[in-house]
C-alpha cells in the first residue's frame, strides 16, 4: 500500500468523537470558521450528526466559534475592497444568518462605501481611466465618423467598463456612479 492509499483510507474512515474534537482544534488554530463551515467539514469527515452538534455547541460555549464575531471581522477586513452586496453574499455563502449579515454589513456607511469605491477605482486607474488621444479619432475619420463622436464613444465605453468593475466588487449602482463622477475622468472635454 502506498502513502497516498494510506492517506486516502484515513480520510475515508469516520472520525471518532475525540478525533473530531482534535480535528476541529487543529482547523481552528489555522483560521476562523463559521459554525456552518465547521458542520460541513465534520459531515464530510463522516462524523455522526449527534456528535457534530454536540461538538459545535461545546466550541460555541468555549467561545472558540462565534458567527457574530466572525461576520464583524470579515466585514472589517474586506470593506475596503468589497461593496455591501458582495459582502452580504459572501457571508450568506459562509453560513452566516441573514439578519446577522444584514446587521454587520448595514453598519457600513455610504461615505465608507464611496471612499472604498473611489480608492479602488484610483488603484486600478491604469485599467479604467480613459486614455487621451489614442488615435481612435483617426480611424473614425477614415470611416466618416467625427472625432468628437469617436471620443464620446470611447469615453462611454471606459465609463461602462469602470461601472462593471465596481458592480462586480459588490458596490451599489449609486455608490459606483458617485465614485465614477468624483474621479472626473469621464467628463466630456
Amino acid at each position: 500500500m502506498t502513502r497516498g492509499d494510506e492517506a486516502r483510507q484515513r480520510r475515508q474512515r469516520p472520525l471518532t468523537r475525540e478525533g473530531a474534537w482534535e480535528y476541529l482544534l487543529r482547523v481552528l488554530a489555522r483560521q476562523s470558521y463559521t459554525v456552518a463551515e465547521l458542520r460541513r467539514k465534520l459531515q464530510l469527515r463522516g462524523v455522526p450528526d449527534g456528535s457534530v452538534e454536540e461538538l459545535l455547541a461545546r466550541l460555541q460555549e468555549l467561545r472558540l466559534v462565534d458567527d457574530a464575531t466572525y461576520a464583524e471581522q470579515y466585514v472589517a477586513s474586506r470593506k475596503a475592497s468589497r461593496g455591501r452586496l458582495a459582502l452580504s453574499q459572501e457571508l450568506r455563502r459562509k453560513g452566516i444568518a441573514e439578519e446577522l449579515a444584514a446587521q454587520r454589513v448595514g453598519a457600513l456607511t455610504s461615505a465608507q462605501q464611496l471612499e472604498a469605491a473611489t480608492a479602488l477605482l484610483n488603484k486600478n486607474a491604469w485599467r479604467y481611466r480613459p486614455a487621451v488621444g489614442r488615435g481612435a479619432a483617426r480611424s473614425g475619420e477614415e470611416q466618416g465618423v467625427s472625432p468628437e463622436h469617436e471620443s464620446r464613444v470611447h469615453l462611454l465605453k471606459a465609463r461602462a467598463k469602470a461601472m462593471g468593475f465596481l458592480a462586480r466588487r459588490g458596490f451599489t449602482a449609486d455608490v459606483a456612479t458617485l465614485a465614477i463622477e468624483s474621479s472626473g475622468w469621464f467628463e466630456d472635454s
